[in-house]
């Protein structure tokens, strides 16, 4: 089956505005990205299982281990499950994750790989798993959780990036009546880098807001030092169109600081 190895971090527009102020990219890159492959992502088919959750959490386990190496798989310990508070919002279907800890001394604490999946429990005894990722030890999955936002339900798995960027590569989901869809959280974020200032770029991670679908950013100019952007900030309105977000519309405060 289909792993994802060192994934490209989605939410790191480092060249949304070069000296015109424009992005140069050929064109907006959307969906996420392998940064192995340089592909889109296309995540494998939902995976059944029949035997239980726990059946489904100790299979998933093993199946990282072979990734990390399919000729002498390592260790592989879950570091932490449980299900997704969904509030009714998927009525009787429930959410459920698992954290890994992958490597050769996983088994003592020591981590080289850090795995995650999501599971759904349809209530008839059917587990279906719907994503499994593998990263290196730069990239921290945690818990996820589930968001409403008018008539959709939205499920994010955080995935932060160790460094001071404030950057994720966060996997987003929208519920489809029995199952999960992944939704396109990365080509807004190209199209931001068009509709920003003259002069100015984005060098951290945007906080996105699901349960609101709004997100912010600071804008730093040429000359500014990384703490301490001074070309203001950048507050979007993010509306759901089929299975991708898109800017419905942003508001810049050229006078906006992080210290307040």
């Amino acid at each position: 089956m289909a792993f994802r190895l060192l994934p490209l971090i989605l939410a790191i527009p480092i060249a949304l505005a070069m000296g015109s102020g424009l992005a140069q990219a050929d064109g907006p890159v959307c969906g996420p990205i392998n940064a192995v492959t340089g592909q889109p992502v296309t995540d494998a088919p939902a995976v059944v299982f029949t035997e239980g959750l726990d059946a489904a959490l100790a299979q998933t386990c093993r199946e990282l281990a072979e990734a990390a190496d399919d000729v002498d798989p390592p260790a592989c310990r879950i570091t932490e499950s449980g299900a997704v508070d969904a509030a009714g919002a998927t009525g009787t279907a429930q959410t459920h994750y698992a954290l890994y800890c992958v490597g050769p001394e996983a088994a003592t604490g020591t981590c080289e790989w850090r795995g995650a999946a999501l599971f759904l429990d349809d209530g008839t005894g059917r587990i279906s798993r719907f994503l499994t990722r593998l990263d290196e030890l730069d990239l921290y999955a945690s818990a996820p959780s589930i968001s409403t936002n008018g008539p959709d339900t939205l499920l994010e798995l955080p995935v932060d990036v160790s460094g001071t960027g404030a950057f994720s590569d966060n996997d987003t989901f929208r519920f489809d009546q029995d199952h999960w869809t992944r939704l396109d959280i990365q080509c807004w974020q190209a199209d931001l880098g068009k509709r920003i200032p003259r002069g100015t770029s984005i060098n951290k991670g945007i906080n996105l807001n699901l349960g609101s679908l709004t997100a912010q950013a600071w804008l730093y100019r040429e000359a500014d030092a990384n703490c301490c952007p001074t070309g203001g900030s950048v507050d979007v309105k993010l509306k759901r169109t089929d299975d991708r977000l898109v800017i419905e519309s942003l508001r810049i405060d050229r006078t906006a600081r992080p210290d307040g």
